[in-house]
């Protein structure tokens, strides 16, 4: 038994990943046939057997990556007899340390989202990671996502590179103390598929035209910049990819956020047609089935936006602040003391969430994205306005924040004059406030007629949780907090 290398990919003296297998464990090979695809740096470079043989076992599966001449598969050659069984992977490396081998897996972002494609890894193999430590990027439907580390160990091995697509909740990298059992997982797994091997069936979950497409484009001016997402709407929209110039992605990768919008139609062309967007479809279908699973209600209050506006203007003296983030303030402080404002449904059983994280809807190009302020009940009012304002900022690069984790959605269109409106609630939260404008009025108290601002908050609620008249007294003591907001200045609210 000999080993196979990669002259091929040695010509370039720099790693390669390999992106997919043309050949299976098992396999007659000729010499010359083409064994595997790998993309390097410049290029994506068909590798050859260098004789002829049976391919006994992949050592190198789809989306590792691997350096110059190190060993990528085994084959019996030609002639040697029988076809010799795979061996056990412990025997073939050094002896080493076992320990459980932990799968990465691609996070549902999001409950419309069934795939996402790997932005920037931040870590490297071999490194050593910790709870919560941002450790890849990925492109949703909406926007690019920063994900945090769920458990600590050591990285043994990145399966999706860079610019690779896999379904959610499938395993795009593995931590491990060694090497060798994470080899030993992936013959297991592909052992155990039907005789099919890990690398063959991993080809399988990511679509093949979508990677072709992928490497054909990302690499037509010699450098990876052009997400999957933004190349597809680029050719929805009829734009040429080469007169763009660089993204706000990592390393001025181009996002779906940086594309153009399609030319306006022509008076007396007939009407224009063009496909929902990735990030449209998934608006669509999550406000839908919202609209259809969620029994929504909605509570109206109007109250006297003076004393909230008069606040604002003081505060804005001190730091940067608006009156979303006064109204987000008092909603912190409302939905840690109504513990059913910050529950959920899941399945048959209601989950209270212990942190109160208040989505803030923020208008992008494409539609509408939710960055989210995690435990904002712990945050003073200028740390809320200094939060808020960085994670919308993000939001509109295309980089979201807390995605899934929010209890609680607050949606503003006073800005635009909007007196008041009704929105639809973000699954699987059980509320959204609708924000109308600080308008001027005529103000009626004990018989005496002013002149004033008055407000309108409209609450949207799941029935199956909240029922009117717990709305009515949430809604009744934000009005308390926004009309006497002296309470809200800059000390944390706490549960």
């Amino acid at each position: 038994m000999i080993t196979l290398k990669s002259p091929q990919i040695d010509r370039f003296d720099k790693t390669a990943t390999i992106w997919r297998w043309l050949k299976n464990p098992g396999d007659a090979v000729a010499e010359g046939e083409i064994l595997f695809e790998a993309e390097t740096e410049d290029a994506l470079v068909e590798v050859t057997a260098g004789h002829s043989g049976t391919l006994n076992r992949i050592l190198a599966p789809t989306h590792s990556t691997f350096s110059g001449m190190a060993p990528v598969a085994q084959i019996d050659p030609a002639g040697s007899g029988p076809e010799i069984p795979a061996p056990n992977p412990q025997q073939l490396h050094p002896p080493g340390p076992t320990g459980p081998v932990v799968p990465i897996l691609m996070p549902q972002a999001g409950q419309s989202m069934e795939e996402g494609t790997i932005v920037k890894w931040h870590v490297a193999p071999g490194a050593r990671i910790k709870k919560g430590q941002i450790i890849f990027d990925i492109e949703t439907d909406k926007a690019v996502v920063e994900i945090e580390a769920t458990d600590e160990g050591r990285l043994a091995r990145i399966v999706v590179a860079e610019g690779g697509t896999i379904g959610v909740k499938k395993p795009v990298a593995y931590l491990a103390e060694s090497d060798t059992d994470v080899e030993a997982q992936l013959a297991n797994m592909g052992a155990s598929s039907s005789g099919e091997s890990e690398s063959a069936r991993q080809a399988k979950e990511i679509e093949a035209p979508a990677r072709a497409a992928s490497v054909s484009e990302d690499w037509a001016d010699g450098r990876r910049r052009i997400s999957p997402a933004a190349k597809r709407i680029a050719r929805e929209r009829g734009i040429d990819l080469l007169s763009l110039g660089s993204g706000s992605g990592p390393g001025g990768r181009i996002l779906s956020f940086d594309l153009p919008q399609a030319g306006s139609q022509r008076p007396g062309a007939g009407p224009s047609r063009r496909k929902l967007s990735k990030m449209r479809k998934a608006i669509a279908a999550t406000l839908q089935a919202s609209k259809q699973t969620i029994p929504h209600f909605y509570v109206r209050m109007t109250l006297d936006a003076g004393p909230t506006f008069a606040f604002y203007k003081d505060q804005k003296t001190r730091f940067a602040c608006g009156i979303n983030d006064v109204i987000t303030a008092a909603c912190a402080r409302c939905i840690a003391e109504f513990p059913q404002f910050r529950s959920r449904i899941d399945q048959e059983e209601i989950v209270e969430v212990a942190g109160v994280n208040i989505g803030i809807a923020v208008s992008v190009e494409e539609g509408l994205v939710v960055p989210v302020l995690v435990r904002a009940e712990k945050m003073s009012l200028s740390e809320i306005a200094g939060q808020t304002r960085r994670v919308v900022e993000n939001a509109r690069k295309g980089r979201l924040e807390g995605v899934g984790r929010a209890v609680f959605t607050i949606t503003n269109l006073g800005m635009f004059g909007v007196e008041e409106f009704a929105a639809i609630i973000n699954p699987p939260e059980c509320a959204i406030l609708a924000v109308g404008a600080a308008r001027e009025s005529v103000l009626v108290k004990d018989g005496v007629i002013r002149a004033g601002r008055v407000m309108t908050l409209t609450l949207s609620c799941d029935h199956r949780i909240i029922d009117g008249h717990l709305a009515a007294q949430f809604l009744s003591r934000l009005k308390e907090l926004l009309e006497a907001p002296a309470q809200l200045a800059d000390s944390p609210s706490r549960c």
